[in-house]
This record gives C-alpha cells, sequence and structure tokens, in this order.
C-alpha cells in the first residue's frame, strides 16, 4: 500500500505544496510506521527480558524526538526552511496516518496468525477486571453480547487511535519546529502581518494615472511642434 501511494505521489508535480506533504508524509510515515514495528516486534518476541522491556521503553520515549527530526527535516526539504504552526500540525496527523497503516499490517499479522488467541484473552481478562472494579452488571452484560471484536475491528480501531494521538502529539512537537519567513507578512494562523487585499489594485491604477498624466503632456505638445 505504501509504494503505491509513493508511485501515485511521485507522478504529481512536486511544486505544490500540498501534494509534497502528502509525499513527505507517505515517505516518512513509512520511517516512523518502521520503527514502531520494530519495537513492537521486540516486545512481543522478548516479552519476559527485563533489558528489553528498558530498551523497548527507552523505544517509546524517543517517539517524539523521531517525529520532532521527521518534521524538520520536511521543513527543511519541502518547505525551505520555514513552517507554520497549522502546516505542522497537519503534517503530523498524515505522518502518524501512514505510520498507522503500516502498524495496521503488523496489527493484523499479529491478531491473526501469530497469536489467534490474543483478542479473546484480552477481552475475557477485561471483563474480569471490570467485574472486580464493580462495573455494573448490565454494562458487563451488554459487552458481552457484543462478542469479541474481530481483529479488522481492532485494527480500524487502532488505525483511528494512532490518527487522533498524532494530533494531540503534535499539538506539542509543533511550536519546536514552526519558523516563520521573514518575507510571509500574511499569516493568517498567527494573526502577525499585515493583509493588503487591494494593494495590488492600487499600484494599477497609480500605474494607470501616470500613463494618463504622460498621455495628456504628449496631446499638449503636438500642436505646439506643429506650430
Amino acid at each position: 500500500m505504501y509504494f503505491c501511494v509513493n508511485f501515485i505521489f511521485n507522478m504529481e508535480s512536486e511544486n505544490n505544496t500540498y501534494k509534497l506533504k502528502y509525499k513527505y508524509a507517505a515517505d516518512y510515515g513509512f520511517i516512523l510506521g518502521g520503527y514502531l514495528a520494530v519495537i513492537y516486534f521486540l516486545q512481543y518476541l522478548f516479552r519476559t527480558s527485563a533489558i528489553m522491556n528498558v530498551l523497548t521503553t527507552i523505544g517509546i520515549v524517543c517517539i517524539p524526538l523521531v517525529c520532532f527530526y521527521l518534521t524538520k527535516m520536511y521543513r527543511d526539504k519541502a518547505l525551505h526552511g520555514y513552517i507554520r504552526y497549522i502546516q505542522s500540525w497537519s503534517f503530523g496527523i498524515w505522518l502518524f496516518f501512514f505510520a498507522g497503516l503500516i502498524m495496521s499490517v503488523v496489527y493484523f499479522i499479529h491478531f491473526q496468525f501469530l497469536e489467534p488467541d490474543f483478542i479473546a484473552n484480552t477481552f475475557n481478562q477485561s471483563l474480569i477486571m471490570l467485574e472486580g472494579m464493580n462495573y455494573p452488571k448490565e454494562s458487563l452484560d451488554l459487552l458481552a453480547d457484543n462478542g469479541i471484536p474481530s481483529a479488522i475491528q481492532m485494527v480500524v480501531s487502532y488505525l483511528f487511535a494512532y490518527i487522533v494521538g498524532g494530533a494531540m502529539l503534535f499539538l506539542i512537537i509543533s511550536p519546536f519546529v514552526t519558523k516563520k519567513d521573514p518575507d510571509d507578512n500574511f499569516n493568517i494562523f498567527k494573526g502577525t502581518g499585515t493583509y493588503e487585499p487591494y494593494k495590488e489594485n492600487k499600484d494599477k491604477e497609480d500605474n494607470n494615472d501616470v500613463e494618463e498624466k504622460k498621455d495628456s503632456e504628449n496631446a499638449n505638445d503636438k500642436p505646439e511642434s506643429q506650430s
């Protein structure tokens, strides 16, 4: 799926800022998704290793730093070193969307093939935990009646969680990546700069006045030269 998206975006013009954002989000989302996938598989393969648990925890803590670095690369390569807050935040959402697509494949492989009973066991343990917390019996019965979610349902819920989590995370990361272009006088999102929608029209009117004045002077000079 990643390669299909990347191929489509490569066919489009790279001069379009929005298409560049999607292209870089797909490229860097593949990197972030691979980073998250490595952490996930390490946790799955070395569950009982205390050292590996520490390393994977450090890897999780470093996720904001990875996101900061990827967004900074996008800013410098695609936007000539300048980016607005809203641009960074929007890029972060797409970054986690594409990373979530990579992780969706990982989750599906885990739930469907590596550990088919994982969802059922987790569901039953959750019901037992809620029952121990004196959760209302009617609500527990309703959850039980809904049944165990399928692997696809879990994957979709995880993808949604990635998008929401990325949006929340980049509310914090974006201010550290934001760098205003000094030549960008109009920035609707920051409220700085001047908004002059009639400036171009005013210049045209001034030019027309100058041309009319020159025409009138030339018209006055012609009778004198003929006499």
